[in-house]
């Protein structure tokens, strides 16, 4: 009998047992995910956005069915840098997994989407005039 549930579960997809879709495994994905370097932050009126080396500007937000817009350990490495500055628009700099999502244009003229897998070598952003 137990051998019978444990061989059902490892036939069965990771979504039939309710895991989580991870932005690097959303089904919505337009692409490859790619390592940019760039700067993360809280832009009041845009919201979420990566700034890459190039000047691309990227919107981050969740795939459909996920709440995974940033992993979480470049959140918490975000979220220490907002307490050491006290400033919830202090930006992060590094290089970051950023997988594609659908695009569309917002009022800000800004049509890339995409979600954040992982992220390396984070540290504040002291040069960012991105506001």
């Amino acid at each position: 009998m137990v051998r019978t549930l444990v061989l059902v579960m490892m036939l069965l997809p990771a979504s039939a047992l309710g895991a989580e879709i991870t932005c690097k495994r959303s089904p919505a994905l337009t692409g490859q995910c790619r390592m940019v370097k760039g700067s993360l932050g809280l832009t009041p009126g845009l919201g979420v956005n990566l700034v890459t080396e190039d000047g691309t500007r990227v919107l981050i937000k969740a795939p459909p069915d996920s709440n995974a817009d940033i992993a979480p350990p470049v959140m918490q490495n975000w979220l220490y840098w907002q307490t050491k500055t006290g400033s919830i628009r202090t930006r992060i700099a590094g290089t970051f997994e950023l997988c594609p999502l659908p695009s569309q244009i917002n009022a800000a003229g800004i049509k890339d989407y995409g979600c954040i897998n992982r992220g390396s070598r984070i540290s504040q952003d002291k040069t960012s005039s991105v506001n």
